[in-house]
């Protein structure tokens, strides 16, 4: 595919984007890889893929055969196992070091940081809990709670929430961990290593690692949050693939099964399941969601993941740095980026100009995320970015004028 024969803007709603953000938008009638088509005939290059889920790209023919021919069999069988959904824990486990099983799968992101909360209190007998500024591990009350300042009420008992980078350094980060998990309360820390939602922060491994050990030195579950960092999302398997130590828990989802609900709870087997976490749920591990893990995974497998994310990675940085002279801050890894915008400007309005010409971005405050699918075509991912570089180029000088 190539961006010339989709991307021709017709007429559209003026909001571009999220449901969850406004009830109006366009009507998007079928995707295909990276391209997007609304119901008023304009298609879009997609860099949103549904909040980095798709990673392997809309309609994936494989994927949708798994998911097609499994429709035909069985859909849900509660607590009772099948032959799928074994295939699909085997498969999950296969890429994790063999010090680790899945203790659990969920359908969000949000059911297992819960459960692996859950997991913590009841494995170390503390109730506290520790997470760093600006994070996203969901949004229910105690996820919501462990996430990034969304204005929620006051933080529940025991719990924590330390400053991180920028705002302090990671010696300074450190330092105040190592106070708060001496108070001896301290169940488990949540890290999110390259904040999706907060500003595209991330610290050193160093630092990572300097946590997991501090973690184990005062009794504390790890738990890593790879649902957006994982399966290759930033070129490495996961983030904690290139650190020293290994996380207590780590937590995983979004592309591990191309869209489709599924998050899954992976394990130290120093620490096994017990009834008074509250294992399970009754979407769990449901017949659908392990055909589409297991086709998702298996394409991986085939591909070359890494080179096709260093890629990405390529593309993004060479056509994206330029945004710097005009004070706009670009970071992540592989095929996660965040484009940081000077608080004044409106992002909203930005992202809708986006659209109009064909390109659709995720954003959030002043912020917009690029999250392209790792099959994207790279004269697509080109094209994109310089619509992008060209629009925000154009907002700046029009700004500078007013």
């Amino acid at each position: 595919m190539t961006a010339d024969r989709y991307v021709t803007p017709k007429p559209l709603s003026p909001l571009p984007l999220p449901a969850q953000v406004s009830p109006v938008g366009p009507c998007i009638v079928s995707g295909n890889n990276d391209i997007l088509l609304d119901a008023n005939g304009h298609s879009c290059i997609d860099l949103f893929t549904g909040h980095g889920t798709v990673w392997l790209g809309h309609a994936h023919p494989q994927i949708t055969t798994a998911v097609t021919d499994q429709l035909s069999k069985v859909w849900n069988t509660g607590g009772l196992t099948t032959s799928i959904a074994s295939e699909a824990r085997t498969l999950i486990e296969s890429f994790f070091p063999s010090s680790h099983y899945l203790a659990a799968l969920y359908s969000t992101g949000m059911e297992a940081s819960e459960f692996a909360l859950r997991m913590a209190r009841s494995t170390t007998k503390k109730s506290g809990a520790i997470r760093f500024a600006r994070n996203l591990h969901g949004k229910s009350l105690a996820t919501a709670q462990l996430g990034w300042d969304n204005g929620s009420p006051p933080l529940l008992p025991g719990f924590h929430r330390l400053p991180f980078l920028p705002t302090v350094t990671e010696a300074e980060a450190l330092k105040r961990l190592e106070r708060t998990l001496s108070n001896g309360n301290i169940s488990a820390v949540f890290i999110e290593p390259i904040q999706g939602s907060g500003g595209g922060h991330s610290a050193s491994p160093h630092f990572y690692d300097s946590v997991l050990r501090q973690c184990r030195a005062h009794g504390a579950l790890s738990i890593f949050d790879e649902i957006l960092t994982g399966f290759y999302r930033t070129g490495l398997p996961f983030f904690f693939s290139q650190l020293m130590e290994t996380p207590d828990i780590i937590l995983v989802g979004k592309a591990m099964s191309n869209g489709f609900p599924a998050s899954g709870v992976m394990v130290n087997r120093e620490y096994p399941l017990h009834s008074d976490m509250l294992p399970g749920s009754t979407y769990a591990g449901n017949p659908l969601a392990a055909a589409a893990i297991t086709a998702t995974l298996r394409q991986m497998r085939a591909l070359d993941m890494p080179g096709q994310v260093t890629t990405l990675e390529e593309i993004i940085t060479a056509a994206l740095s330029v945004l710097d002279a005009l004070g706009i801050a670009l970071r992540g890894k592989g095929a996660l980026w965040v484009i940081e915008l000077p608080p004044h400007l409106d992002v909203h309005r930005i992202a809708a100009g986006l659209y109009r010409r064909g390109v659709l971005v995720s954003y959030t405050v002043n912020q917009l995320r690029i999250l392209p699918a790792a099959t994207i075509e790279p004269d697509n991912l080109k094209h994109a970015c310089a619509i992008i570089v060209d629009e925000l180029t154009r907002i700046c000088h029009d700004d500078t004028k007013n």
